[in-house]
Formats: C-alpha cells, sequence, structure tokens
C-alpha cells in the first residue's frame, strides 16, 4: 500500500490551520492548476483516448447501504467493475463490458460501523437495539426504522453507538488498501474516495460531493457531515491537504434534489457570493455530476420550455422553489451571472455521469441490471419493483435507469493520466452506454484536415478540447465548433448531435439548442425542429432494430448568431435512438406488466464538457 499522509484534523483546527492569506493563495493557483493538468501529458495530446469508469459507488461500509442489506465491500466493487463475476444478495451478477476506472465513495458519515453493527460488533443504545434484534428476525419495518435512524447521520446528527472514529479510521485504511491492491496501470485505474453527504437543516436539499484523490498519498480520514455541514470548510480540508502533498478534486452531485442550494447566489452561511468564495470553488470543483440513478440534473421542462428533450430521467422535489438553483444549465448560466458581478465565475465545471448506485455494483447496462439499492434487490419481488411505489424514492423504481457513466480523454488508463483530464476538464457524461464524444471549439476555418484520419491531433493545435475557455479574438469572428460522436457496439444508433448554447444578453442570461448533426433521411420542418428518428422498440420482446440512426456523426458548426461582446457556453448534447429500459427486459423475462406510468424505452444520451466564451 501506498504512503499514506496522516492530515486529519477537526474542523475547527483546520479552518485555523488554513488562514484567509493561505486559502487566498491556494484559490490563485487554481489557473497555474489547470495549466499543468493541460501539459501534464503535452509530449502528444492527439494520444488520447476515451476511457469509461464510474466515480460514485457505494459499497455495505456506507450507512445507508449496510441498512439496505447490501453485503459488498471495496474489493467486490473492483472486482466487479473489471469483469468479475461477484455475489450481490445472493445473486451471481456479472458486467458484459468492464470498466476501464472506479471510485468507490463511501459516505464518510460512521464509516463502516453500520455495517459493524449489523454484524453485531456493535451494540446500540435502546430503541435501536431492539431495531437490530427485529432487523434479524424480520428485516420489515424494522429495517425502515432503523434506515431512518442511521439516514440523521447524512444531516450531521449524533447517532449513539455509531460514533466510533477508530473503527471508520480502519475502515478507512481497508478501503485505501482495496484501492492499491485492485490498481493495474495500464489496465484498470482505482481512485480512492469518499463521498461528503451533508443536508440542509433548512430545507433538506443535498449538497452532497464525491471527494477524488489523484493518490499516491492520502489523508488519515475522511472529511464528514459530522465534521461540519458547510461545503466551505470541506474545501478547507482539501486546501489544508494540498498544501501536504495530497491532491483531490471536489464533485458535486444530485444538484436536482439540492433545492435550490447547489447554484444558489450565496454561500452556505448566508452570505452573497464574493470573490473569494467563488475562486474557491472553481479551484476545488472543476466538474459537476449532471446523470445518475437518482435522475438527470441537466435542466427540467420548466427552466427550458423550447428544449423537446429536457423531459429525461428527471426525480425533484416538487417542495423545490428555486430549482434554477439546482439543475446544471441554469448553474452554468449563474455562473456567467456571477461573473459579471464578482469578476470570477464559480460554477464553470465539466461534466461527468455516475451511477449512485448502493450495491457495490457499478451497473449502467440497462440489459443487464441487478438492482442498485439493496434492500429491493434482496429478494427481487418484482410486482413491487415494476408496478409499487418504492417507499425510499416515492415512484416505481423501474423508472430510473441504469445511469450512468463518465468518459474521459486520456493518454493512459493510469492515475495520473485521468486524474489530469479531470482537472482540465476534458471529460464527458453518458446515461450509461459508452458512446463517444469529442468537442474542440476554435476561431476561424478548420481546414480540409478535419476530413483526415488524424484530424484530433490538427484540433489540439487550432483551438481548444471540452472544458477549456476561448480567448476573445480580435475582429470578431465567430467561433467554430467541431463534433463528434461515435456510437457504443452494444447499444443504439446514434439520433442526433445538438448544442446547447447559453450567453447572456441585456443583464438576462438566455439558451437556444442547434440540431447539427443527425442521421440520414431527415430535414429541419418549417417550425424549426428535425424529424424524429423514429422509434424501433418492441416492449412486448424487450427488442429494438439498429435499422435507423447512424454509427456515427461528425460535423463542424459556426455559431450563426455570436456576438463578440456577450460571454457565451457551448456543450454538446448527443442522442441515441429510442432503446428498452432495464425495467422492459424484466418485465418480459417476468411476465408482469409495467405501470402505467413507466415508459417501456428511453433516449440515451451523452453530454459534452462546455467550452467556455468570455469577451
Amino acid at each position: 500500500m501506498q504512503q499514506v499522509y496522516v492530515a486529519a484534523l477537526s474542523a475547527c483546527a483546520m479552518l485555523a490551520a488554513c488562514t484567509q492569506q493561505e486559502a487566498a493563495d491556494v484559490s490563485r493557483e487554481r489557473a497555474a492548476v489547470q495549466e499543468s493538468a493541460a501539459i501534464a501529458f503535452e509530449a502528444n495530446p492527439a494520444e488520447r483516448r476515451a476511457l469509461f469508469g464510474d466515480l460514485h459507488l457505494h459499497t455495505s461500509y456506507s450507512l445507508d447501504a449496510a441498512a439496505s442489506h447490501t453485503n459488498t465491500t471495496p474489493d467486490d466493487a473492483y472486482r466487479y467493475a473489471q469483469g468479475e463475476e461477484i455475489d450481490y444478495l445472493g445473486q451471481r451478477i456479472q458486467r458484459h463490458a468492464p470498466l476501464d476506472f472506479l471510485a468507490v465513495t463511501d459516505h464518510a458519515e460512521f464509516l463502516g460501523n453500520v455495517r459493524a453493527a449489523m454484524a453485531g460488533e456493535i451494540v446500540l443504545p435502546g430503541d435501536q437495539a431492539d431495531w437490530q434484534r427485529q432487523f434479524e428476525s424480520d428485516g420489515g419495518p424494522a429495517m425502515f426504522e432503523f434506515f431512518r435512524y442511521v439516514a440523521a447521520g447524512l444531516r450531521g446528527e449524533t447517532l449513539p453507538g455509531l460514533q466510533d472514529p477508530g473503527r471508520s479510521h480502519d475502515t478507512w485504511m481497508d478501503t485505501i488498501a482495496a484501492a492499491e491492491r485492485h490498481y493495474r496501470p495500464g489496465r484498470f485505474t482505482s481512485f480512492v474516495a469518499f463521498e461528503y453527504s451533508p443536508t440542509s437543516q433548512s430545507d433538506g436539499g443535498h449538497l452532497h460531493r464525491n471527494v477524488i484523490f489523484r493518490g499516491p498519498h492520502y489523508p488519515a480520514m475522511p472529511f464528514a457531515a459530522t465534521d461540519s455541514t458547510h461545503p466551505e470548510a470541506l474545501w478547507a480540508y482539501a486546501e489544508n491537504n494540498r498544501l501536504r502533498g495530497i491532491e483531490s478534486l471536489m464533485i458535486p452531485h444530485n444538484s436536482n434534489l439540492s433545492s435550490g442550494g447547489a447554484f444558489a447566489f450565496a454561500d452556505t452561511y448566508g452570505e452573497p457570493i464574493g470573490p473569494e468564495y467563488a475562486r474557491r470553488r472553481a479551484r476545488n470543483e472543476p466538474l459537476v455530476e449532471i446523470t445518475q440513478n437518482k435522475g438527470t440534473s441537466e435542466t427540467l421542462p420548466l427552466l427550458s420550455p423550447d428544449d423537446e428533450f429536457a423531459d429525461f430521467e428527471l426525480l425533484y422535489s416538487p417542495d423545490d422553489n428555486e430549482p434554477a438553483g439546482s439543475y446544471v444549465r441554469s448553474g452554468l448560466q449563474r455562473g456567467m451571472q456571477l461573473d459579471e458581478d464578482v469578476g470570477i465565475n464559480p460554477f464553470e465545471f465539466g461534466f461527468v455521469g455516475a451511477s449512485d448506485f448502493h450495491s457495490g455494483a457499478s451497473s449502467s447496462e440497462e440489459d443487464n441490471f441487478p438492482g442498485g439499492l439493496g434492500l429491493s434487490d434482496a429478494h427481487r419481488d418484482t410486482a413491487q419493483i415494476l408496478q409499487e411505489l418504492s417507499p425510499i424514492l416515492g415512484r416505481p423504481l423501474a423508472n430510473l435507469s441504469a445511469s450512468g457513466l463518465t468518459g474521459v480523454w486520456a493518454e493512459e488508463n493510469t492515475r495520473e493520466a485521468i486524474f489530469a483530464a479531470m482537472q482540465r476538464r476534458e471529460t464527458f457524461a453518458t446515461s450509461g452506454p459508452r458512446m463517444q464524444v469529442r468537442l474542440f471549439a476554435g476561431w476561424g476555418g478548420v481546414g480540409d484536415w478535419v476530413e483526415r484520419g488524424d484530424w484530433a491531433a490538427a484540433a489540439y493545435r487550432w483551438g481548444v478540447p471540452m472544458g477549456g475557455n476561448l480567448t476573445a479574438r480580435p475582429g470578431g469572428a465567430s467561433p467554430s465548433l467541431i463534433v463528434q460522436a461515435v456510437k457504443d457496439p452494444a447499444s443504439g444508433n446514434l439520433d442526433r448531435i445538438q448544442i446547447v448554447k447559453l450567453w447572456r444578453e441585456g443583464g438576462r442570461s438566455m439558451e437556444r439548442i442547434y440540431d447539427v448533426a443527425w442521421s440520414d433521411g431527415r430535414s429541419i420542418g418549417a417550425d424549426g425542429r428535425l424529424e424524429p428518428v423514429g422509434n424501433t422498440v418492441d416492449a412486448a420482446t424487450a427488442t429494438y432494430s439498429n435499422t435507423i440512426g447512424a454509427a456515427e456523426l461528425f460535423t463542424t458548426w459556426t455559431d450563426p448568431d455570436f456576438d463578440p461582446s456577450q460571454r457565451a457556453i457551448y456543450y454538446a448534447r448527443v442522442l441515441e435512438i429510442p432503446t428498452p429500459r432495464w425495467a422492459t427486459y424484466l418485465s418480459v423475462a417476468s411476465g408482469i406488466p409495467l405501470s402505467d406510468a413507466t415508459p417501456a424505452w428511453l433516449q440515451e444520451r451523452a453530454w459534452s464538457s462546455p467550452v467556455w466564451y468570455r469577451p
């Protein structure tokens, strides 16, 4: 196992050690860090290739996964990701296609201690002890009482009987050791990571982050909501570690469940965002999770009424009075507004996708989905899964797809190369398939080199890849984009590529979606919309046909509405043709029909990280 640096301090001590001047110094490193990440493998960036992985997965070391009967460990998670067969609640499960990388992100709160309590190694006080005994016999109502008890730890509450930092330290050391055992440079990358899981006390909104370490050095303990429920304190933890040579980045997730807190105009202390907050957030959080099992966080029909594909795999709180603070697209727009106001954009992030499964199995294949939430998968009650409301989610589990994955463009399958790709934001997210998406932006014509096999090498010299910033060009020329999408060989053909443009005009945030490439035989109608690609899904047999769509789409596009005086953001969204969801496969296999509320198919998709233009 690699050397572990001891940098675990109380929240108070960390905040004291990281003075305002030190924090400012660390924040100002952001530009230098991104530049060094961009040139870390500058010897030949054209050799970067697409790698796929999951940066958000839980095992039985997480309090809620353990309370949900999950039996897997980090070793199981890494073996499953590499294509090996594992046991999950009595099922033998195995991926069709291995992943290239994985981060096990167990909750830092009471790490490993619920698992120990369920094994009888920790005796819980009072009523909790009764739940523990009942749990062993019936596992029914007592299970949910116990689950509610341990879930309070995600709100930073003290849980008597589970507050054992010594055990959590041992579990953290075991987590690091598992990652080291499974790291195979060039073949498979395992990242040491954890999830920081605070919940807003005022509105119950999720403010969770996954913390990914570059390695080879790690802190002695993770940072939990029991240390502080303010993400600003998590940044202080990261900054303090960074001064000791321990590098990490943080990825906010489930902004769709944040009750407006993910991209608010104020910090978590209620103060308006200023330059220092903006610098620290941009330095520590270069990425955001745009899709996962518990819903897609790109946008809502309410926020994007002209986006015909905004209603995709949504799970949101009807009590969210500030949805613009909960979705990534509006968060990007708010970032431009804050850039105008304070001179720094705190929401300048690339995109990743993940599973957030609490099974230890990163199962992003719709036709090979064993379940991902523990309790509901234990006895595989198919009728309950397909037709009844989940007591945890409030809707049928069948309504949530087997999402998602992160794609990175990296020179090699190593921690250093993949972490550098994440730092420079050369990442893309998919809802599960392994479609490859590439985007470059630059000025002027692209020339005939785009038709050559080595076009990407020229594109790196010509412009910037996804995640980059376009500097203003004298003369006011419009930017051009090069975008390529290649289908997953095991999934549906491609429907179209769209460019999502966001910009600031007259003090307002605007958006427009352009269809820029699509499969043959269709055209833009009089209403400005591209004709639908069609649908070959046969729900009765859970089959589809790749007789429509395209295997690859590739195009160049120049913004016809560009104004050089306006801030702008561009990202690509790629849609597949319709394919069956996992619940349709389960319905056909079991003979139990889907609920009327569950569509039989979905249009899987991918999102490139944006490029930014700042006048």
